[in-house]
């Protein structure tokens, strides 16, 4: 492989972008910040949150879906973790039972009763909302169990803390899920031609129904891992995850038309964007100037992907009274960086 062609798959594999961003962010935090770099456990730890939900939103946005709930099912995750704060492990595991009950009640209405993932998703993040406003009575709820809570934000080894250890669990997780197993890898064959796929005997629905409990459990993980470290459930928690983690995703690869997604990619986007919402709060920037400039991230990233589209989109000829494209279809192409 010459060095053209191995620059060519480089530039045009899905977590480049995340790459490239993340050396800019570290290279500008050793010059403006270089404090931050020293404390990059504290980066890691205060970024699970989007580290998380980009990851459970990925395999979604690789079949083309979304999933407007993972906010609200991470406050609803809080609110029930804390019901059972003097043991939990079993909060937790009622919270996590509950993300994958929210997970597959949107499966089902986008695949069995048709509802677009956009419309069903924004109704039940609707409805969680005032299902968490309903468990916590609209106030922070403290964690019992505060020697416990306290203890999973405690260092364990070189600053990295046991939320942290669980985000790159779950990363690995999904790799694995999305290299080597079957149901992971139909998700792009689904994502790219779904009549195709489903020509193919892939079972489109069950992959779909999986996707979206996987994404509400990992979110359930999410609310459950964040109340262990503020040691409280908040109503609101999560307000804001969805559209970082969404940018997260887009940056690291994923195409919100779907056939394209980077589980490694979407990591690196949110740790990038944790070192940026980092710097920038201990340079003495505001939170809204951090928000400004995330968006502005998505917004580019977005635009740069469709600019390249057109700039190698080659004219279509006419067949036989039909438009044929001379440009090369990579629809079919799995791309899991």
């Amino acid at each position: 492989m010459n060095v053209r062609v191995l620059s060519k798959n480089l530039i045009h594999a899905p977590a480049f972008r995340a790459v490239i961003l993340f050396i800019i962010v570290v290279l500008v935090l050793a010059i403006g910040q270089p404090a931050t770099l020293g404390n990059f456990g504290i980066v890691l730890s205060s970024v699970v949150d989007v580290w998380l939900v980009a990851l459970a939103l990925t395999p979604l946005l690789i079949l083309g879906e979304i999933d407007l709930s993972v906010g609200a099912t991470m406050a609803v995750a809080a609110g029930v973790t804390v019901q059972s704060s003097d043991n939990l492990l079993f909060g937790i595991a009622i919270a996590i039972s509950t993300g994958l009950v929210i997970g597959l009640i949107n499966g089902l209405l986008v695949v069995k009763v048709g509802i677009n993932s956009f419309v069903t998703t924004l109704g039940m993040m609707i409805a969680l909302q005032g299902l968490a406003l309903a468990i916590t009575g609209g106030e922070p709820i403290p964690v019992e169990n505060t020697a416990a809570a306290l203890a999973f934000s405690n260092p364990i080894l070189a600053g990295i803390t046991p939320d942290i250890l669980v985000a790159i669990s779950i990363t690995l997780f999904l790799l694995y899920f999305i290299s080597n197993m079957r149901s992971g890898r139909d998700l792009f064959a689904i994502g790219s031609n779904p009549d195709a796929a489903m020509a193919a005997g892939i079972p489109v629905a069950r992959r779909k129904i999986l996707s979206f409990v996987l994404c509400s459990a990992f979110s359930a993980v999410a609310g459950a891992v964040i109340t262990l470290n503020l040691v409280a459930a908040s109503p609101i928690l999560g307000s804001t995850v969805m559209l970082m983690a969404i940018a997260a995703a887009v940056i690291g690869g994923a195409r919100l038309s779907g056939g394209r997604g980077s589980i490694l990619g979407s990591a690196i986007g949110a740790v990038a964007i944790g070192g940026i919402n980092v710097g920038l709060q201990m340079a003495g920037f505001d939170t809204t100037v951090v928000d400004i400039i995330v968006g502005s991230i998505l917004f580019l990233a977005i635009v740069f992907t469709k600019d390249i589209k057109k700039i190698l989109r080659l004219p279509s000829i006419s067949f036989r009274g039909k438009n044929v494209s001379l440009q090369p279809s990579t629809e079919g192409v799995i791309n899991h960086v």
